[in-house]
């Protein structure tokens, strides 16, 4: 009979795997704290076996697909779950680190407390893990970066649909919110969070042989596609301002969760925007920074006009394109159509 995993071990695995959610996490009122915990150790199970380097990349993208499923008929069927556990601590065991390795054991203990939540909480993370883990399957198929479109569609797999799962949860705890226009408003702020990381990534990811935004491979139009694509980010990420102001003012845990997020992104932005395209793979803002987001957040995330001027202040120079976020997600989800 498994048992599942009790809370302090589940937040134990979350400080191990990320120290940014292990930080603002706990801001989220004290059941989101458990459901969001719990639904971002279920993407990291899917990612530690996607990223996995020594791996065969036909026997993860196998799982992953396997998984998807598994979620999609709401982590019920025991014997395949015991399947898909064994299949990935094989598969993960010489490439992971510790810390991932640890979290791929606890992965039936994770599960069995996902089942145990409310059926509309459950509904939720089944709906979103398993469309990000088929995406993940995807991209292992083979992800060529042609234009915005395909740029649109890798992040919302990896994070848009993070934006609808979370857009969906907040919805759940309070029914005061839109649910139709915070959703309409979560792809573009999980591709504004995606997307910072991937020009903060991408030298690195370039080392690897990776690269996803429409850059040629002998990189003579990199400058310009960076320069665009930070535009393009700024502009997702005063949409996540747009997600925030959209909460009640009484949810300050939820939006101080939110804002303190989009104002890292939007410090890195500005970090990249004076960086050197070419040469700076280390750009990163540092703890002192973090600290004074924290504090500066806190101070004004219970008012809405406080929360613009401090988003303002901070995104100041950087360029912004804005884009419909209402197109966006009719052209990229499958929240409502689950790709089966």
């Amino acid at each position: 009979m498994l048992t599942e995993i009790d809370f302090s071990s589940q937040q134990e695995h979350l400080k191990n795997v990320s120290r940014t959610f292990a930080l603002t996490i706990p801001m989220l009122p004290d059941a989101l704290v458990d459901y969001i915990s719990n639904a971002y150790l279920l993407c990291r199970i899917a990612d530690t076996v996607e990223d996995d380097p020594k791996a065969a990349v036909d026997k993860k993208i196998s799982w992953l697909k396997s998984f998807s499923l598994f979620c999609k008929e709401g982590f019920n069927d025991e014997m395949e779950l015991l399947k898909l556990h064994k299949q990935a601590v094989d598969l993960v065991h010489d490439g992971a680190v510790d810390k991932e390795f640890d979290l791929i054991s606890d992965m039936p203990a994770v599960i069995k407390r996902t089942l145990t939540y409310p059926v509309k909480i459950k509904n939720i993370l089944s709906r979103g893990v398993s469309i990000l883990s088929l995406g993940m399957s995807r991209s292992l198929e083979g992800t060529e970066i042609k234009d915005l479109n395909d740029v649109d569609h890798y992040c919302y797999y990896v994070a848009g649909v993070v934006g609808e799962l979370l857009a969906a949860l907040f919805y759940e705890h309070n029914h005061d919110i839109d649910r139709k226009e915070l959703m309409a408003l979560s792809v573009s702020f999980g591709e504004g969070l995606q997307l910072t990381n991937i020009l903060k990534d991408r030298l690195v990811d370039k080392d690897r042989e990776a690269c996803f935004l429409p850059i040629k491979k002998d990189g003579s139009n990199a400058s310009e596609v960076v320069k665009e694509y930070l535009a393009i980010c700024q502009g997702h990420l005063d949409d996540a301002l747009s997600f925030i102001l959209m909460i009640p003012t009484k949810e300050s845990g939820i939006r101080l969760f939110c804002l303190l997020n989009i104002a890292m992104a939007t410090a890195t932005l500005k970090l990249l925007s004076e960086a050197d395209v070419a040469e700076d793979r280390n750009v990163k803002i540092s703890r002192r920074t973090v600290k004074i987001l924290y504090i500066l957040s806190k101070m004004v995330v219970k008012n809405n006009i406080l929360t613009r001027m401090f988003f303002s202040y901070i995104s100041r120079g950087v360029k912004r394109v804005k884009r419909d976020p209402h197109e966006l997600r009719s052209r990229v989800s499958c929240w409502e159509r689950l790709p089966f």
